[in-house]
């Protein structure tokens, strides 16, 4: 009854009635986020909540799972490690709202510039900052930008890279910086966070400590396949994986790839339903298995060959191994991807 129950409203349920129905789910419907309503969800698992203003903030289920803690509506969000990449604002919202200023096209308190939009690398960043060299963000005329003073760091402090010379070949990508970080902390397969669900959400955690977005992956791909020509982006990597240590993330992948003789196409059905599906039967999530064996970090991909998604727990796109829900990955932040001329 249940499985036809889901059959029956997944599909056509916007993002938000996603949010709400997966947090009435996990909570016996008392989305009253005091922690302490009818068992029902999975321990650690988020969900969507209502904040001041309208705005939509995440709350996470507890150690016993019989309930759900408060609602956190502000910048310590999962993900959100407490940092903003340069300052300003965390979250942006464009057009503003009631609780968030940056983004709706006025210079507000605090603020050095608001173009009216959520464009990390444009003439106003996201945390209503102008960009300069040092804000962890490759702006235009920037070979690199990692902040400056970093672990392994090979970014010039003017954020130009040299070119070997007036006759030496150049790769207006060559050096430039792919890898940010991984989330503070591990996010379950159906993301949320700050007014946001799915894919979205996950922009706006990786926006929060300095990155573009969610890292794609090519991008993973061309670190953990080619470490040799991605030093700094390897130390940054190690850094959150010291060594004998290992950890998992979710790979968002939206371009066929194939590996080992094997095709893998592309579908929502190995992203979660595009994050925003948090069980098992149904659907799946692909991940990547970082580790450190005696200083060498490796990526080992776990892909899906069949990502089709329909909403029918019959239909045999699930498949074991690529767990949705009960389970927790980092979400890894990069970079903007550098755009050859």
């Amino acid at each position: 009854m249940r499985n036809s129950f889901i059959k029956s409203i997944l599909v056509p349920l916007t993002a938000l009635g996603l949010a709400a129905f997966f947090a009435q789910a996990c909570s016996g419907g008392d989305n009253s986020n005091s922690g302490g309503g009818p068992a029902g969800c999975i321990p650690g698992s988020t969900a969507a909540c209502i904040c001041a203003g309208g705005l939509e903030g995440v709350q996470v289920c507890n150690a016993a799972g019989n309930g759900y803690e408060a609602c956190d509506c502000g910048a310590s969000g999962p993900g959100g490690g407490g940092g903003n990449g340069g300052g300003g604002s965390v979250t942006c919202v464009e057009g503003g709202s009631t609780a968030v200023v940056c983004g709706n096209g006025t210079i507000d308190p605090g603020e050095e510039c608001d173009d009216g939009n959520c464009v990390p690398d444009d003439e106003c960043s996201d945390k209503c900052k102008n960009p300069f060299c040092g804000d962890k963000i490759v702006q235009s005329g920037e070979d690199c930008d990692d902040g400056q003073n970093e672990v392994g760091d090979t970014c010039p402090n003017d954020c130009k890279l040299p070119d070997g010379g007036p006759d030496a070949p150049v790769d207006p990508c060559a050096g430039k910086l792919i890898f940010n970080d991984f989330t503070a902390a591990p996010i379950a397969s159906q993301w949320s966070y700050m007014g946001s669900l799915g894919y979205e959400a996950g922009t706006k955690m990786c926006q929060a400590i300095g990155a573009a977005g969610v890292c794609d992956y090519e991008q993973l791909a061309e670190i953990f396949n080619n470490p040799a020509a991605h030093p700094v982006d390897v130390t940054k990597i190690t850094t959150k994986v010291p060594v004998g240590g290992m950890i998992t993330a979710w790979v968002n992948r939206t371009t066929m790839t194939t590996v080992g003789g094997t095709t893998y196409p592309v579908g929502a059905g190995g992203r979660c339903n595009n994050w925003t599906y948090m069980t098992n039967h149904i659907d799946d999530g692909e991940f990547v298995t970082v580790t450190n064996t005696a200083g060498t970090i490796a990526g080992a991909f776990t892909l899906d060959a069949n990502p089709g998604f329909s909403g029918d727990p019959a239909d045999g796109f699930a498949g074991p191994g690529l767990d949705c829900g009960g389970v927790q990955r980092y979400i890894p932040c990069c970079f903007p991807v550098c755009q050859k001329p």
